[in-house]
């Protein structure tokens, strides 16, 4: 799977007392990849990174070609073994994504084998893995047939356990109600990914390239398949054996989707899973004694909601050889803006698959988009506009500039002045090379209570053009009387 399991979740409705308290959009998920890279620490990825399936991919391990190969065509970050220290070959890094590597390690165990035990353990044997792993909840991988036209090489069913605060920071916020009426719609990645492959004596290179991928459900591919590189023996990585030595073109495909998909069935599912719904878990509290929430029972509650907005072609179209000035309005006006994030992800109409032209950057099985987004992104010139007022007195030009000013204040404990305690997963190596969020602190000019354009402006001088993904974050409230549940106020 790709870095962080709210990827798997493109859009999420949450209803109090039937009232609607989210703005709904598209994109709008990326928003818990840039809380997730700005709020969390490093010691809580190593408490809770394998429940959330968040360990950071690399940039150094992010590869590039426009014809097929081990990695698969595009910007590829699926490696997976190789030499353990950077080393350039034609100029292109290749070494393992260590992220990915610790997410593979996560995954869970092959059960019903018919020749070893899960992890080659007692304790897990392959005549009740199945049994224990259904009873346990913690999914499972069952491997398929061998590689005949048609057959199924192999299915893992995961059994996420997705935290909703990691959805939405309202959960932060909302106190004890009686009698709570919450609703929540969650759309979830549903799609498949055709691959051509490409097989080879042993030894040789085998080779895969992207043909298309089909969103049924969702915008982005959760998916990340592993490549199929060749170091040596025993240094294989899992693909390669899978391609096999037969040097004849075919199609390989990946699907994913909530209990079935293309490929899989709910009965299959129900064979791996203790059961076949999505649960909400809610703690219930008895207050011993109520008398501060009968006496006050008006509650006003605020939280960040966020407007998402694609921008395709404004700032080039695949390969480009000049400068591209962009200046694009935000499609709504908004009030009480925090912060302006601009994500950039290349634009792949040119030069960078082999066949499957114009298929996102985030919708590839290849690529580690959106936890990383457009490696060797360059903006210059950087300006956000709330109404008629610029953010910034000058335009933002330089890395430090937008990094140490913006970015690293993003959430950060004391607006990143105290070096003794930190946070935040992304650093400046990282920041420049493939997650190069711009971010315009919007809190001092925006209005409170006015409505107000946004208008974004700035220069592509790198030479591949980009689509820019817009999240506009703003404070919302909303009144709600604790003793019955009832919402009486959401702006």
């Amino acid at each position: 799977m790709k870095c962080n399991i709210s990827s798997v979740i493109d859009e999420v409705k949450v209803y109090l007392n039937g009232k609607s308290i989210f703005t709904p959009s598209e994109f709008k998920q990326v928003w818990s990849n840039v809380r997730a890279m700005a709020e969390l620490t490093t010691a809580e990825v190593e408490k809770h990174g394998a429940d959330m399936f968040l360990y950071p991919d690399d940039w150094g391990s992010i590869k590039h070609k426009t014809a097929a190969n081990t990695y698969g065509d595009g910007y590829s970050n699926n490696g997976l073994s190789g030499n353990s220290s950077l080393f350039l070959t034609s100029g292109e890094p290749t070494r393992p994504n260590s992220g990915f590597v610790r997410r593979v390690l996560n995954n869970p165990p092959e059960v019903a084998s018919t020749t070893t035990n899960s992890y080659g353990w007692p304790s897990l044997n392959k005549t009740t893995s199945q049994a224990i792993a259904q009873m346990r909840g913690t999914g499972a991988f069952k491997t398929g047939a061998n590689g005949n036209a048609g057959s199924t090489l192999g299915e893992w069913f995961y059994m996420l356990k997705i935290r909703l605060v990691d959805l939405q920071p309202i959960f932060n916020e909302i106190d004890l109600v009686a009698n709570p009426q919450l609703k929540l719609e969650l759309k979830v990645q549903t799609g498949y990914s055709d691959i051509a492959v490409l097989g080879a004596a042993a030894g040789t290179a085998r080779t895969m390239s992207l043909t298309s991928s089909t969103l049924v459900a969702g915008s982005i591919c959760p998916v990340l398949l592993g490549s199929a590189g060749y170091s040596g023996a025993n240094l294989s990585d899992g693909m390669y054996d899978v391609i096999g030595t037969t040097a004849t073109a075919g199609v390989l495909r990946v699907a994913w989707g909530p209990i079935h998909n293309s490929i899989t069935t709910i009965a299959t599912s129900g064979n791996y899973f203790p059961f076949t719904q999505s649960r909400l878990n809610l703690p219930f509290y008895d207050i011993a004694n109520p008398t501060s929430i009968v006496s006050k029972p008006m509650k006003t509650i605020k939280y960040l909601d966020c407007y998402s907005q694609m921008f395709e072609d404004q700032a080039g179209i695949g390969a480009i050889t000049s400068n591209k000035n962009f200046s694009i309005p935000v499609a709504s006006s908004h009030k009480n803006v925090k912060y302006v994030c601009v994500i950039p992800f290349a634009n792949t109409k040119t030069d960078n698959y082999a066949s499957a032209i114009t298929t996102p950057q985030y919708a590839s099985p290849f690529d580690s988009a959106p936890w990383t987004f457009q490696p060797g992104s360059s903006i210059r010139d950087f300006q956000v506009q709330v109404g008629n007022k610029n953010v910034f007195q000058d335009v933002h030009s330089y890395d430090w500039m937008t990094f140490l000013d913006e970015f690293s204040k993003l959430s950060a404990v004391n607006g990143d002045l105290s070096r003794e305690i930190s946070n935040g997963l992304i650093g400046t190596d990282k920041w420049q090379t493939a997650q190069r969020i711009l971010v315009a602190d919007c809190s001092r000019i925006s209005e409170a209570d006015v409505p107000q354009s946004i208008k974004i402006s700035g220069t592509n001088i790198a030479t591949q053009g980009t689509n820019l993904l817009v999240l506009v974050v703003n404070e919302r409230s909303l009144e709600l009387d604790r003793t019955t549940g009832e919402v009486y106020r959401a702006e």
